[in-house]
């Protein structure tokens, strides 16, 4: 049903205001471990209490059984999508059509916000997760939106579309990764857990550029998508946005949504992961020296 939450001793619930998330229950419907391990890291150094769902079906399975204080769902998810977890809360009865719905998710273009604000989500946070306090303060922020919609239901389309916009934009990164947001991360998990991290990303990388260079190879189209959505995940996760982008464009050309050549944008790919994997490779060696 999930993982269990890793912790870094860090404690950030004592941070200004967050004292409010300790001891709430979450939901957290995530279908990639790195994104899971990220986030319930976080989640745990502000006393939140965290349940884990592995795709949109098992959310749908946790919520009939127990009522949480905040739904936290991303929107690519197998089985059931993250808007159609979305709007089956918001057609439920009360009190569960009114709780708190926040979309976590690396697709946060306009056309994404639009249409998770019409699926009744009270707001978007955007990966990567760049800080505790960030996340903390994004959370505090959306459920109050919430309350705000639930006593005025005219306030909920604009409540979710109203998305900061430098916040949704990608991080620029001159490198394989931003550093900003690789250091945040760092410092958010501590060494032990990024330590943990950086090896399931590599593992992650390694497979999905197989599944790459196999689904390209043979056109199937179906293993492509399926690689690219995890390479999406997994990039923006470490703020790896030169990859995350081009695993976006090569899952677009998958699905008919662009006409971009597969194999030429498969090549790139990956020179891309092999570029990232050394990189993390020489991070991960010198956090255990």
């Amino acid at each position: 049903m999930g993982i269990p939450a890793m912790t870094n001793g860090r404690d950030a619930s004592g941070s200004t205001g967050l004292g409010w998330l300790r001891n709430k229950r979450i939901l957290l419907a995530e279908d990639n471990i790195t994104n899971q391990m990220v986030a319930t890291q976080m989640l745990d150094a502000l006393g939140a209490r965290v349940d884990v769902a592995n795709d949109g079906a098992e959310a749908l399975e946790m919520i009939e059984q127990r009522a949480y204080d905040i739904y936290l769902i991303d929107i690519e998810m197998p089985r059931v999508s993250g808007l159609d977890v979305i709007r089956a809360i918001r057609e439920a009865a009360a009190p569960l059509c009114d709780a708190p719905v926040i979309a976590v998710t690396a697709y946060a273009l306009r056309e994404h916000r639009e249409k998770i604000a019409e699926a009744g989500a009270d707001g978007l946070i955007p990966k990567p997760l760049v800080g505790i306090e960030q996340f903390g303060r994004d959370i505090m922020n959306f459920t109050e939106r919430s309350r705000r919609r639930a006593e005025s239901a005219g306030d909920r389309s604009a409540a979710a579309r109203d998305v900061d916009e430098d916040a949704a934009a990608p991080v620029k990164a001159a490198g394989p990764v931003s550093l900003g947001v690789f250091n945040a991360l760092a410092e958010a998990i501590g060494p032990e857990a990024m330590r943990d991290l950086l090896g399931k990303i590599d593992s992650d990388l390694a497979k999905a550029e197989g599944e790459v260079a196999e689904g390209v190879a043979t056109s199937d189209k179906a293993l492509v998508s399926s690689a690219t959505h995890v390479l999406i995940s997994v990039a923006g996760a470490v703020g790896a946005t030169p990859l995350q982008k081009l695993a976006q464009r090569l899952n677009a050309a998958s699905n008919g949504k662009s006409e971009e050549d597969a194999h030429a944008l498969g090549s790139e790919l990956g020179i891309q992961i092999k570029v990232l994997r050394a990189f993390l490779a020489a991070r991960a060696g010198a956090a255990g020296s």
